[in-house]
């Protein structure tokens, strides 16, 4: 049974759009196949450092990824434009006013386990 390639934690993250960016930046942190996808990728993340479920509760998949994001940034903020804004400025990024330009730069330009 073929499970896919593992990514390499070494490897360069496509830096042509934001989805690949996205998908690469977590696959070579999961430690999941290369073929899982990006929820996948994204809830064994956060389970990996704590975000995730337990047994005692279930929590979205949103919540996992906000107070991921409140832990980069430090902030308590719930508005996804400001957790993104502060995660970037956090990692020494000069950030957008662009959510989705500031998750892009995220992706592309932060090395680590953050």
């Amino acid at each position: 049974m073929m499970l896919g390639f593992w990514y390499n934690k070494n490897m360069a993250i496509q830096d042509k759009a934001l989805s690949a960016a996205e998908h690469d930046w977590f696959a070579t942190r999961s430690e999941l196949p290369a073929n899982a996808t990006l929820i996948e990728h994204k809830m064994k993340y956060f389970a990996d450092r704590g975000f995730g479920s337990n047994a005692s509760i279930r929590k979205p998949l949103s919540q996992q990824e906000r107070e991921w994001l409140q832990n980069i940034s430090g902030s308590t903020s719930n508005n996804e434009g400001d957790l993104w804004r502060e995660a970037v400025s956090a990692q020494a990024t000069n950030p957008s006013v662009s959510t989705s330009e500031n998750k892009f730069k995220f992706y592309t330009q932060v090395g680590g386990n953050p």
